[in-house]
């Protein structure tokens, strides 16, 4: 038996179902960065629109997706551990098993119990793949017949990297927030000397604009005034086909979408905040006050042995510019402690540099060797214990930074995208400059709308305020 369901652009899909049994369950589960993340919520909307129920991913499914990390051993490890999880939850389900670390080591998410393993060069087409899989099963009321055991798993061969299909989020799915990821590039082309995500993403893409720009005007239909702009390499959009002021294009294009409120960039490497872009950004009523700038070391000779292509100077003066032309733009920087033949002095040369910044929060992580890339062949690696107490010392710095501009803004009213209200009874939101505000939800309070709020409190994680006005 097949029941159909309507789609947004008015097509009908017949989907499996079983006479009197409720739709079958999908449950699904990212590791890692924003971009995996908007890739899970494109699964989620995907199978949604097809008919089948998502539901969290701690509970009873018939088909568990895992879409899993390898920046860092931690990445593998907790990939390997969603899947086992889910294949421990329901022993007869179809565990699928994508994203980075299926792409790098497929043999040992299969170990781990996947029955299906799917790299990133075939990531777009994962739902198609599962629907297929189910629609080929003899269904029978739940539980289902296990879809390849774990101990003789079908997966994919992971081909070469490269993204030709972008995966499309065009509806709010179910509990979708106020503000929407959308993805405009993938893959890299830096080859830094610690990274793996060159092989496992393959080359630069940029998603073609009218592509971006036709599920922007999707999303703000279906309800999100905000949207971040995400990818591996987001600020080389538009590098791989020599138009290197395309992503300040591209900004200026979506800025004329009716309804969408803000536009904000998850991250920008250093060499492509351009001058184009901190003008546009200074001017711009719609781009968030917020830049996510890596910087990865303070200091010079451990940038050369990574790999990356500016100096603490240039590093510098990015930021510098960027907080002297917009007041209260939140900054922030990954840093990573611990890479091969860092020093104490080293160390202490980034502490210090970071010190020096008007960075406003950090993002702190150690180094993890990664086989196949250069930097294992490195010699010097700094001890477990060492790099815990160096990101300690530099966790420590950033909370402080955060601590510090959160006070800053005590007795300022700022404008807030209220997205819950919380079980106790608080609203809260973000600001466009990357702050997290709770305060009294007023009698007309309800997500998805702006609420000015004056600052009252000020902690590391928060600000609490009290509404000044409701639109």
């Amino acid at each position: 038996m097949t029941t159909a369901i309507q789609l947004l652009d008015e097509s009908v899909l017949p989907i499996p179902s079983v006479a009197g049994t409720v739709p079958l369950r999908i449950a699904i589960q990212h590791i890692g960065c924003k971009l995996n993340q908007y890739e899970a919520e494109a699964f989620r909307a995907d199978f949604q629109g097809r008919g089948y129920e998502v539901v969290p991913f701690d509970t009873d499914a018939d088909v568990y997706v895992v879409n899993t990390c390898t920046v860092t051993g931690s990445g593998d490890s907790d990939s390997r551990r969603a899947v086992r999880r889910a294949r421990r939850q329901q022993p007869e389900a179809m565990v699928v098993a994508t994203g980075c670390y299926a792409q790098r080591r497929p043999g040992e998410l299969a170990d781990a119990g996947a029955s299906v393993v799917i790299g990133n060069g075939d990531k777009a087409g994962l739902v198609e793949h599962v629907v297929e899989r189910l629609a080929g099963q003899t269904l029978s009321p739940l539980p289902l017949p296990m879809y390849g055991a774990p101990e003789s798993p079908i997966a994919t061969s992971p081909r070469p990297p490269r993204t030709e299909r972008f995966l499309q989020i065009d509806r709010v799915v179910d509990g979708g927030r106020t503000r929407g990821t959308l993805q405009i590039q993938d893959g890299c082309d830096e080859h830094c000397t610690y990274c793996i995500i060159p092989t496992v993403r393959g080359a630069g893409v940029s998603r073609p604009v009218a592509e971006v720009l036709a599920q922007a005007e999707k999303m703000v239909a279906a309800g999100y005034r905000e949207l971040a702009l995400t990818g591996v390499h987001s600020g080389s959009y538009g590098y791989d086909y020599d138009e290197q002021n395309a992503l300040v294009d591209l900004l200026r294009q979506l800025e004329r979408i009716d309804n969408l409120e803000r536009i904000r960039l998850n991250s920008v490497e250093p060499g492509y905040v351009s001058d184009e872009l901190i003008d546009y950004a200074t001017n711009s009523r719609h781009f968030c006050r917020h830049f996510h700038i890596p910087l990865q070391s303070g200091h010079d000779g451990t940038l050369r042995r990574m790999g990356r292509r500016y100096s603490t100077a240039e590093y510098a003066d990015r930021v510098r510019q960027i907080a002297a032309a917009i007041p209260g733009c939140a900054l922030g920087a990954d840093v990573m402690v611990g890479f091969p033949g860092e020093t104490d002095e080293d160390h202490e040369s980034t502490r210090h540099f970071l010190e020096e910044m008007p960075l406003t929060y950090l993002h702190v992580f150690s180094y993890s060797l990664r086989d196949g890339t250069p930097a294992e062949r490195l010699s010097g690696q700094t001890p477990h214990a060492l790099k815990k107490s160096r990101a300690r010392e530099l966790i420590d710095l950033g909370l402080a930074k955060r601590l510090d501009f959160h006070r800053a803004q005590i007795g300022s009213q700022v404008q807030v995208l209220m997205e819950e209200i919380t079980n106790d009874g608080l609203a809260t939101g973000l600001t466009d400059n990357y702050l997290r505000v709770r305060y009294e939800s007023g009698p007309h309070s309800a997500s998805n709308r702006f609420d000015t709020v004056l600052v009252t409190q000020a902690r590391e994680d928060v600000l609490f305020g009290e509404v000044v006005l409701q639109t």
